[in-house]
């Protein structure tokens, strides 16, 4: 591991100070090499896919409530071209983000201890108390016969600050061939460390053949590769587009559903709940992208994106008064405008894996104000990051605006802004962050791409309902990298989501970036 010079970080600053904006802390390197670079218990080569080896993606990242300069850390580590890593790894820090330690997750795959081929969609919570919880998909592949492999949500617990962490709780287990959980995320209640709070998709698919049978037929479409629920879910809806457009009649029968599971432990992590169904969807829908928040009040709200068989897209929510026992109905937040392309390099227009169709929340732990972020292509069909505001408990939502500062260019695609994350640091300052490609001023095969903060200061009367609302962008990338670098997951990819944390008043991001031919590394740094 290493950390930028000192000397470095001045000169961010100075210019910064040249250029009239703020300066960003000088970028830290989070990642180190692979720590399954000798396993062979996988055995990668008889594996279906590329895999990349020290290809970081996806971080998640929580500060530790009693002491906010611990921050925990979480990754996919040698990530696969079809779905998946080799395992989930952390990494802990107790200087608010300049120096970092990496610890492997154990019991997760089989290069981690555990019994699964492969690891995805890695989240980490803390709760009040210190104790933290690491989140984990593991899968095996795909059988020959076309069904599903085995699969489950996996949840570890560190109460030495991510020093170290226990053996994984399976909070669900699926093997009968048909059934996949898909995107998780889990959320500590900030009120009462007793409480933590755990929700995925399910998608249930009846194309493919159950656990028992000896042949496959013909496949529908519901699903293409076990741990790819953002991707499939996109695939479908495309497909779903293309069939209106060209007027060709959409099969109807029932394929697939995908409703949100939800489970909890009330005694810290000792036990957890049986899941359960929270929103029940219809036949050929399915939630995505579950995320909770707590309001003040301790009103715990979970989120999603709710796919509908004939192609809308909304963002709605769910509530619960009694701490999870019980939700209500859902409220629908507003659509979601998703372009059909999802985020395309400026030049080559390579495609790039990113978070269209997903979004990113936070809460004001003082005032409860919820705020949403996500890509939105009502702006000429392109991707653009989008904002919604809620301040009575998310029962009403303000209108969308974009609100990412990538200047105008004559080239299109470099008006594309994707992967938003947000969050609330002191003072009701709402933080959000985006890549995007306003550095990429020249068609040299090298795709230019950075990464940015931008922030609404609600306490000195801004309006962030309004484009006008928000700051001016800072760089938090110290020299643009190129986005072809990036390991192709169907898509150049980075992750699905970016980490994004309110630590004792500041805004701490881990975010990804190429650093070479299939070669992410994972950075950390403050937004100002």
């Amino acid at each position: 591991m290493s950390v930028q010079t000192p000397g470095f970080s001045l000169s961010l600053s100075l210019m910064a100070l040249l250029a009239g904006v703020s300066a960003a802390s000088a970028e830290v390197i989070v990642t180190g090499n692979s720590p399954f670079a000798t396993c062979v218990a996988d055995n990668v080569a008889g594996q279906p896919g590329i895999n990349y080896p020290n290809a970081e993606v996806e971080p998640w990242v929580d500060a530790d409530p009693t002491n906010s300069s611990r921050l925990i850390a979480g990754w996919q580590q040698d990530r696969w071209s079809d779905g998946g890593s080799r395992g989930t790894v952390s990494a802990y820090s107790t200087s608010s983000g300049l120096r970092w330690a990496s610890v492997v997750v154990p019991g997760i795959t089989l290069c981690s201890g555990g019994i699964f081929q492969r690891a995805s969609d890695p989240w980490v919570t803390i709760s009040p108390n210190g104790t933290a919880y690491f989140m984990s998909l593991a899968f095996m592949n795909d059988l020959p016969t076309g069904s599903l492999g085995r699969n489950s949500m996996l949840v570890n617990r560190s109460t030495n600050g991510g020093a170290s962490w226990s053996a994984p709780v399976a909070l669900s287990d699926n093997n009968d061939g048909q059934t996949f959980d898909d995107k998780n995320s889990m959320t500590a209640d900030p009120g009462d460390s007793n409480f933590v709070y755990a929700t995925w998709d399910r998608l249930i698919d009846f194309s493919v053949p159950p656990i028992s049978a000896k042949a496959a037929p013909a496949r529908a479409g519901a699903r293409q590769k076990g741990g790819e629920g953002a991707a499939n879910a996109r695939d479908r809806l495309r497909q779903i587009r293309s069939a209106q457009s060209d007027r060709r009649p959409i099969n109807k029968a029932t394929i697939f559903t995908g409703p949100t599971y939800f489970t909890r432990t009330t005694n810290g992590g000792g036990s957890w709940e049986t899941p359960k169904v929270i929103f029940a969807t219809g036949k050929n829908e399915q939630t995505i992208n579950n995320l909770i928040e707590v309001l003040p009040n301790g009103t715990v709200i979970n989120f999603f994106t709710h796919i509908k068989s004939l192609g809308g897209v909304s963002l709605e929510l769910v509530r619960s008064t009694n701490k999870g026992a019980t939700f209500g109905p859902a409220i629908r937040a507003f659509n979601m405008v998703v372009t059909n392309t999802g985020t395309l390099t400026p030049d080559a227009q390579a495609p790039v894996r990113d978070a269209n169709i997903l979004f990113d929340t936070a809460v004001d732990r003082q005032n409860g104000n919820l705020y949403v972020v996500w890509q939105d292509g009502s702006s000429r069909n392109l991707d653009k990051v989008a904002f919604s505001m809620s301040t009575n408990g998310g029962l009403s939502w303000s209108t969308p605006v974009i609100i990412d500062k990538t200047p105008y260019s004559a080239n299109k695609l470099r008006n594309q802004a994707f992967v938003p994350s947000v969050t609330v640091a002191a003072n009701h300052r709402v933080v959000a962050t985006y890549y995007n490609f306003q550095n990429d001023v020249s068609s040299n095969a090298r795709e230019a791409t950075d990464f940015w903060s931008i922030s609404c200061n609600i306490a000195s009367g801004a309006n962030c309902r309004t484009a006008a609302g928000w700051s001016a962008a800072t760089r938090l990338t110290s020299a643009s990298f190129d986005m072809l670098n990036a390991p192709v997951a169907r898509g150049h990819f980075l992750g699905d989501y970016m980490g994004l944390v309110n630590a004792g008043g500041t805004a701490k991001s881990v975010f990804g970036k190429a650093v070479g031919d299939n070669l992410n590394d994972m950075f950390a740094t403050t937004a100002p």
